[in-house]
């Protein structure tokens, strides 16, 4: 059914020291990893906590001496301020993970009690993970092309974020048990004239509206895109693609009579378009462009379906017959690294089990007595193979990152995806 486990990934040619901290909130705890060349003596590395607690300087070498030439020191940002007691736990003999590329200390430390800088749930459902919500937009926000900048929103909308992804299954619910009007405010036919305008009516349902942008977790519901000469998008019955460079930037919804355009493959600038006031071409290059890194948007979405409907394991794939069946383990946690591909400010993300799944479609629906798991599995459709092979190279990349001892658990890979965070 599925391939369980990949070829791992392929050590450095020349090991050397790498630092790697993980937080968990709940139990105010942080582990601190140090991977060193093989056979690395502890002897041979000196940890130093910073005064302020909220960093680990280690430095290695064959006598500890800062100046020996072949000595390598590295210094992690951790992410959170650790307790006192820290300085003696890192001076300890902590058990070793030897391997043929590297070997490997870890270290776990108490979160200083005062340490008010930890979010107390990060996971609750409020908009603080979502991308782009009708809030964070405004009268002069403008869309285009993430690849080749091509206009598809004109500014000038009206936003407003979408009910929550069961807001259809509960006006059915209502619908079916909403309360009896009382006798003398009913029609002819015994219905509750109020209904349509209370949002309970049965022919009530979505519709896009000229100029007005309709925000869920991953998408812009619109009525049309801002069609110019030379950006109007090409529409088929199945994709909304830019003419330009053949992004796909949505696809059509005739429930709603109109768009879904995806977040992941549009940038936004919320500033007046310099454009209408002056015609230098140059303000406008210069203006601010923001996007978001397509995991957020995904993990956004993920963390909507497991707040809401309880999902706890997903099937996600690009319409192939390959997909990736993820666990997020935890949905919330910190982490820091001194990975050159990194920043080395502690990144909030979520922690995710991944297998590579050669059929999808065996997976979702299976034979007749072969298991009922497909019942907790939900459907994540990404929109088209670059999104998906670009997801997989993510998770690949960060189980590189990850300590050795870290990167598998039973028949599972170990993956991180980086979260959004309002500021």
């Amino acid at each position: 059914m599925s391939q369980l486990l990949q070829d791992e990934p392929q050590p450095n040619q020349t090991p050397s020291l790498h630092l790697h901290a993980e937080l968990l909130p709940n139990i105010r705890q942080l582990t601190l990893y140090i991977s060193v060349p093989p056979n690395t003596p502890r002897s041979d590395l000196q940890i130093n906590l910073s005064d302020s607690r909220r960093a680990v300087t280690v430095t290695t070498s064959s006598d500890t001496n800062q100046d020996d030439p072949s000595s390598t020191s590295e210094t992690i940002k951790l992410p959170a301020r650790v307790s006192e007691s820290s300085r003696c736990i890192l001076q300890q003999q902590p058990p070793s993970t030897q391997s043929e590329s590297e070997s490997e200390y870890s270290f776990r430390m108490q979160v200083d009690d005062n340490d008010t800088s930890l979010h107390k749930d990060e996971s609750t459902l409020n908009d603080g993970f979502i991308p782009w919500t009708a809030t964070d937009m405004s009268a002069h926000t403008r869309l285009r092309c993430v690849k080749c900048h091509n206009p598809i929103l004109n500014e000038g909308k009206v936003w407003k974020d979408l009910p929550s992804g069961n807001w259809a299954e509960m006006m059915d619910f209502w619908h079916c048990h909403k309360p009896d009007p009382p006798e003398e405010e009913r029609n002819k036919d015994g219905e509750d004239p109020n209904a349509v305008v209370k949002g309970y009516g049965a022919g009530n349902q979505l519709v896009a509206v000229e100029g007005t942008v309709l925000v869920d977790v991953t998408s812009f519901l619109v009525k049309g895109v801002d069609s110019q000469p030379d950006t109007e998008p090409e529409t088929t019955a199945t994709i909304l693609t830019c003419k330009s460079c053949t992004t796909q930037l949505g696809l059509p919804d005739p429930i709603a009579n109109g768009y879904r355009l995806f977040k992941t493959n549009l940038s936004a600038n919320h500033s007046p378009n310099p454009s209408s006031s002056s015609s230098s071409p140059s303000l406008e290059e210069t203006s601010t462009w923001e996007s978001h890194a397509p995991e957020t948007i995904l993990t956004a979405q993920l963390l909507e379906l497991i707040e809401r409907e309880s999902y706890r394991r997903f099937v996600i794939h690009c319409g192939a017959n390959e997909g990736l069946l993820i666990w997020p383990f935890n949905p919330s946690f910190r982490y820091s690294t001194t990975s050159a591909s990194h920043s080395t400010a502690a990144q909030l993300a979520m922690k995710v089990f991944y297998q590579h799944i050669d059929n999808v479609e065996e997976v979702l629906h299976p034979e007749a007595g072969k298991g009922s798991q497909s019942l907790a599995i939900e459907e994540v459709r990404l929109p088209g193979e670059d999104a998906y092979r670009e997801l997989v190279g993510v998770l690949e990349e960060r189980n590189g990152m990850l300590p050795a001892s870290a990167r598998v658990f039973r028949e599972w890979r170990v993956g991180l995806l980086w979260r959004f965070e309002r500021r």
